[in-house]
């Protein structure tokens, strides 16, 4: 029973049980916790208290810049808002103090704190815990073009927006389409191209360091993979924080292996999980498992 289409409010009722739900928040979780999760910096706070892995982080106010050269920072870094969703103001791949400068100076036209924190090379992962079980892990694949011998990276970039399907904009279809902002021509020129060349001798070529919906990602589904270590470190990241449902972000080398096979962190963690289009591009009902342990 729909209550308000547009601001995503409505019941479900099976038999003598009805739940209320604005999108995918519903009853349990508490208005401390969901504060603490809408902030990285007290996020990154809590899971370090409790020995998580997080990246060497910074938190920097504008005037802050003045002492930039004394805070040790080891590059490549990324710098990101304290509160902010959809990749929003994040810049990654930051290269040396002078870029991290320029960068920060134009942040803090917007935000008044920032974090800058050691970019970790790794795949990006997303893990779904739902009541204190891993139910859905997705591997977040960065945009990215085929290459077809022919055209320049800018026309490579329209090709694909026109002949996949499932690209659109932004909540019509399961993916977006991909736009040429400053951190694709960042990320490309980083890595020896120009939007008008022609690239040589590459079957797909990436456009971003992130994955995520809102920047053009894709997924694959890779539940059955993921280690007991992770999904146990993503149960107590989530049970540290009270969320009975959340998204677990980490990025790791192998999502096979164990914590003491390999270098992982956790990303960020989501309180309130988009569950996007994952029966459509990884054939997972992530819907129909939350309803069945909510109402079974």
């Amino acid at each position: 029973e729909v209550i308000s289409k547009e601001k995503n409010l409505f019941y479900i009722k099976w038999n003598w049980k009805e739940i209320l739900f604005k999108s995918v928040d519903f009853w349990w979780d508490s208005s401390l916790w969901l504060k603490i999760a809408d902030d990285k910096e007290l996020t990154y706070k809590i899971l370090e208290r409790f020995n998580l892995p997080i990246a060497k982080t910074w938190y920097i106010s504008q005037k802050d810049l003045i002492n930039l050269e004394n805070l040790n920072i080891v590059f490549p870094v990324i710098i990101k808002p304290l509160e902010e969703w959809h990749w929003d103001w994040v810049m990654m791949n930051i290269l040396d103090i002078n870029e991290l400068r320029k960068k920060l100076e134009i942040s803090f036209i917007s935000y008044n704190k920032m974090i800058i924190q050691n970019q970790i090379e790794g795949e990006e992962y997303r893990i779904l815990v739902f009541k204190w079980e891993v139910i859905l892990a997705i591997n977040r694949i960065p945009a990215s073009i085929v290459w077809n011998w022919f055209n320049t990276i800018n026309e490579l970039i329209e090709i694909e927006n026109k002949t996949n399907l499932l690209r659109w904009n932004w909540y019509k279809d399961p993916l977006t389409n991909i736009k040429t902002d400053d951190e694709l021509i960042d990320y490309i020129k980083k890595n020896g191209y120009k939007i008008d060349h022609i690239p040589k001798n590459l079957k797909n070529i990436q456009l971003r360091w992130n994955s995520n919906i809102w920047t053009w990602w894709t997924m694959i589904d890779v539940t059955k993979l993921v280690s007991k270590d992770i999904k146990d470190a993503s149960i107590k990241a989530a049970n540290l924080l009270w969320l009975e449902i959340c998204w677990v972000d980490v990025i790791t080398s192998d999502i096979t292996k164990t914590l003491k096979e390999t270098w992982w962190i956790i990303l960020e963690i989501n309180w309130w999980p988009w569950i996007w289009w994952d029966r459509e591009l990884t054939n997972i009902n992530t819907w129909e498992t939350i309803l069945k342990k909510l109402f079974f």
